[in-house]
C-alpha cells in the first residue's frame, strides 16, 4: 500500500504540470499550518488559537472541584454533565483537581486551560470563558481498554467573533421546542453562540398573541404547514433561558413588512398600512412585556424582500418603536433601508454599502442550497467578512426549510445540518482562512494544492467528530479531499475544442444553477462531460455508494427531477463501472418532474415534501461490487437546461478506497 500511495503521488505531481486549473498558493493565506493541523494529536473543533501539546497522555477517573469564588450553576451544570458523559467521578477527597481561576485581563469568551499531570487549571475572565474551557475538556477525554484518558495540553483560546450562530426559519415548517433543544445542545458544545429564531413568515405567526389571538388561529394559517402550531411566551421565555445556560443568545425574528401573509389573513391589514402598524405596536408591546431585555437584547425585524409606498417613514417608525424599548435592531441586507446604527445581517454581497455600519455575515451559507459534498468547503474557504470594510461582528449560517415538510425532522435529514454547524463553528471561532480563491465556493480545492491539503487535514477533524459524536444524528459527509478526477469535454461538438482537467471532491460541478463558478463555468446546454477515475480496492467486495447527478436546492423545488426508470439522470447521464453500465435505484417515483424548470417553484410544487429517493443523502447507498485492484468509472454528465444544476456525485465512505486518475502499479 505504501507504494501505491507513493505511485499516486507521483501520478498527480506529473498530471498537475500538464493542467491548468492548479491554484497559486499565494491566493491562499491560513492562520494554522497544514503540519499543525496534521500533528494535533487530539482534534478538537473549532481548534485552538494558541496550544502546546503534552507528550503524556494521563488516566482519569474523578477529581474534585477547586475554584476563586463559586461557580456558576451553567458551569456546576455543564461539569455534571461531562462526568456523566465520560464516566469521570466528582469526588471531594479525589487526588486529581479541577481548578478554576479568574483573570479579568483576558477576553470575554477567552480561556486558559492547562492540562498537567496532577491537575487541570482553567481561567477565565467570564463564566462564557469557563464554558468553553470545559466544552475542550470534554473533547480532550478518551476511552482506551476501559480507561479514561486525558491528554496533556496548555492552551490560550478566544473566540475570532463576537456572533457565531446558527438561523433556522419555524415560519414556514414548524418544529418543537424539544427538537430546537436539540440542536442547541449542539452549538453549545462546539462554541456557537448566537440563535436567530425566525418566527413568522408567510405561511404562519408562530409567536403567542393575547392581544390579536387571530394570529395564531389555525384559520389564518397556511393548511398544510402545521396550522396553529405557535409557541407560547412560557416556551419562548424557556428556551432562551436553557439557551443561555449554555452561553448562547437567542435573537427573535419578527419579519416586517414583508413576509407577512399570515398577519394580513389575520388581521385584515398589510403591515405598513396606518392600521397595520398600530396592530405591530400592540403585539410588540407585548411582547416586550412579555420577554424582557435580559432575555431579548436584539430583535431582528427583518425587512427584505418588499416594496412598499412609504419604506423610510415605515422603518424609521417601527426602528425607533423598538429602540425606545431599549432594544437593538437588526434587518436583512438588502432590505428596506434603515440608518446606519441598525445592524445589517448581509445575504447579498453586491448590496453591501462601505458605511461603517456594524454586520453579520450571511452570504452563500444558506444550508438549504448546499449539496452536503460543497457546501462545506464553501463554508471552510470564505472568510466571513467577504470582504467588507463594515465593523464585522460575525457570521450566522441560515437554513430555510421552505419546501414543505412531512415531519419536522425532515429539516435535519434533507439539510447537511450538522456537518455545516461544526465547520461553520471552526470558521467562526478561529478565523483560520483569511484569503481564498472564489473558485471554491463551487469546488474543492484540486489535489497538489496547499489549500487540497489544509482542506485534507481538516477533513480529519470532522471525520473524527462523526464517528465520536455524531453516530446517532444524521451526519451526510464523508471525506473526499483524496477523490480525484480526470474530467474530459465538452465532447462531439465542432464549436469547442476539447479541453481535459483534473478535479478533486465527491461531487463536482460543471456549472453550478447560479453561474458562480464550476469546472467549466462556460458549458452551455446540449454539451456533455465525462469523468473517469479509477478506485483501489484491496479485495474483492461490495461497498455503499452515494451516486447522484443534480442536488435539488431546498429552498426550490425546481430541478430535473426523478430519472425515468433504469436510469441514473433525469437529464441523460450515466455510470459505467469497468465499462458496464451500473445499475440505477428503483425509482418510486420513476419520470416525476417538477412544473419549472427555472425560477421559483409553483405552489403546488412547495407543498410537495421531498421524496427520500430525491436526494442522494437520504435514500439508500448503492451497492457497487468493486474487483481487488483497480476499478474503472466513467461518468457521462450532459447538460440540457440553463438552470440546471450541471454536476455529478460519486462517494464511497469505506475505510481503505484509494482513488486515481490513472492506475497505479503496486
Amino acid at each position: 500500500m505504501e507504494r501505491l500511495k507513493k505511485g499516486y503521488a507521483l501520478c498527480w505531481i506529473l498530471t498537475s504540470l500538464l493542467t491548468t486549473n492548479v491554484v497559486c498558493s499565494q491566493s491562499f493565506q491560513s492562520k494554522f499550518t497544514v503540519e499543525t493541523l496534521n500533528n494535533a494529536p487530539v482534534k478538537l473543533i473549532p481548534f485552538p488559537q494558541k496550544v502546546e501539546w503534552g507528550k503524556a497522555v494521563r488516566t482519569i477517573s474523578s477529581f474534585r472541584v477547586e475554584a476563586d469564588s463559586i461557580l456558576p450553576k451553567s458551569i456546576q451544570s455543564e461539569l455534571e454533565s461531562i462526568c456523566n458523559d465520560t464516566g469521570i467521578l466528582i469526588d471531594g477527597k479525589a487526588k486529581d483537581v479541577i481548578h478554576f481561576h479568574k483573570d479579568p485581563s483576558l477576553p470575554d469568551e477567552g480561556y486558559d486551560l492547562t492540562v498537567t499531570e496532577k491537575a487541570i487549571h482553567i481561567t477565565a475572565a467570564t463564566e462564557k470563558g469557563q464554558f468553553y474551557a470545559l466544552q475542550t475538556l470534554r473533547q480532550l477525554i478518551s476511552h482506551v481498554d476501559g480507561d479514561i484518558l486525558l491528554k496533556q495540553c496548555a492552551i490560550s483560546d478566544w473566540p475570532a467573533f463576537s456572533i457565531r450562530g446558527y438561523m433556522l426559519d419555524v415560519g414556514r415548517n414548524f418544529q418543537s421546542i424539544q427538537s430546537l433543544k436539540e440542536q442547541l445542545d449542539v452549538m453549545a458544545r462546539y462554541k456557537l453562540n448566537t440563535f436567530q429564531w425566525h418566527l413568522t413568515d408567510r405561511p404562519a405567526w408562530r409567536v403567542e398573541s393575547k392581544v390579536h389571538p387571530e394570529l395564531n388561529d389555525p384559520k389564518n394559517h397556511r393548511p398544510s404547514r402545521d396550522p396553529g402550531m405557535f409557541y407560547t411566551y412560557a416556551e419562548i421565555r424557556d428556551l432562551i433561558e436553557y439557551a443561555a445556560e449554555r452561553q448562547i443568545q437567542v435573537i427573535p425574528e419578527i419579519d416586517m413588512p414583508g413576509h407577512s401573509d399570515a398577519f394580513t389573513t389575520a388581521t385584515g391589514h398589510k403591515m405598513e398600512s396606518r392600521e397595520g402598524i398600530k396592530i405591530l405596536e400592540r403585539i410588540l408591546e407585548e411582547f416586550f412585556n412579555e420577554v424582557p431585555k435580559s432575555y431579548c437584547p436584539i430583535l431582528h425585524i427583518g425587512s427584505d424582500e418588499v416594496e412598499i409606498e412609504d419604506p423610510k417613514g415605515f422603518m424609521d417608525h417601527m426602528v425607533n418603536f423598538v429602540r425606545d424599548h431599549e432594544r437593538e435592531v437588526m434587518v436583512w441586507n438588502p432590505g428596506l433601508e434603515a440608518d446606519n446604527d441598525v445592524i445589517r445581517q448581509t445575504w447579498k454581497p453586491d448590496y453591501v454599502d462601505q458605511k461603517g455600519y456594524r454586520e453579520v455575515d450571511s452570504w452563500n451559507n444558506y444550508i438549504n442550497n448546499g449539496d452536503p459534498f460543497i457546501h462545506i468547503p464553501k463554508l471552510f474557504f470564505k472568510p466571513i467578512g467577504n470582504g467588507s470594510k463594515n465593523k464585522i461582528l460575525g457570521g450566522i449560517i441560515c437554513l430555510w426549510p421552505d419546501v414543505n415538510l412531512n415531519a419536522e425532522g425532515e429539516a435535519i435529514t434533507t439539510n447537511p445540518l450538522y456537518p455545516s454547524l461544526l465547520t461553520y463553528a471552526w470558521t467562526t471561532w478561529t478565523s483560520d482562512v483569511q484569503k481564498a480563491s472564489k473558485e471554491y465556493l463551487t469546488m474543492v480545492p484540486p489535489k497538489g494544492t496547499v489549500e487540497n491539503e489544509y482542506f485534507d487535514a481538516f477533513e480529519k477533524f470532522l471525520m473524527h467528530h462523526k464517528e465520536a459524536y455524531f453516530k446517532d444524528k444524521p451526519f451526510p459527509y464523508v471525506a473526499q479531499a483524496n477523490t480525484v478526477w480526470e474530467l474530459t469535454g465538452p465532447m462531439e461538438t465542432a464549436q469547442k475544442s476539447k479541453v481535459k482537467k483534473l478535479a478533486s471532491g465527491n461531487t463536482v460541478y460543471i456549472r453550478d444553477r447560479f453561474k458562480q463558478g464550476g469546472q467549466f463555468p462556460e458549458a452551455q446546454p446540449g454539451e456533455t462531460y465525462v469523468a473517469k477515475t479509477y478506485v483501489h480496492s484491496s479485495k474483492e467486495q461490495e461497498v455503499d455508494a452515494w451516486i447522484s447527478f443534480e442536488t435539488p436546492y431546498r429552498a426550490n423545488r425546481v430541478y430535473s427531477g426523478i430519472p425515468q426508470r433504469g436510469k441514473w439522470d433525469a437529464n441523460g447521464g450515466t455510470v459505467l463501472l469497468n465499462g458496464q453500465p451500473l445499475p440505477s435505484p428503483e425509482w418510486k417515483n420513476p419520470g416525476w418532474k417538477p412544473s419549472k424548470t427555472e425560477g421559483w417553484g409553483t405552489s403546488q410544487d412547495q407543498e410537495t415534501p421531498w421524496e427520500k429517493e430525491e436526494l442522494y443523502w437520504t435514500r439508500e447507498p448503492t451497492k457497487v461490487h468493486l474487483k481487488k485492484g483497480w476499478n474503472e468509472v466513467e461518468i457521462k454528465v450532459p447538460g440540457t437546461n440553463s438552470y440546471q444544476n450541471w454536476m455529478f456525485t460519486f462517494a464511497i465512505g469505506q475505510q481503505g478506497i484509494e482513488f486515481s486518475t490513472k492506475p497505479v502499479t503496486e
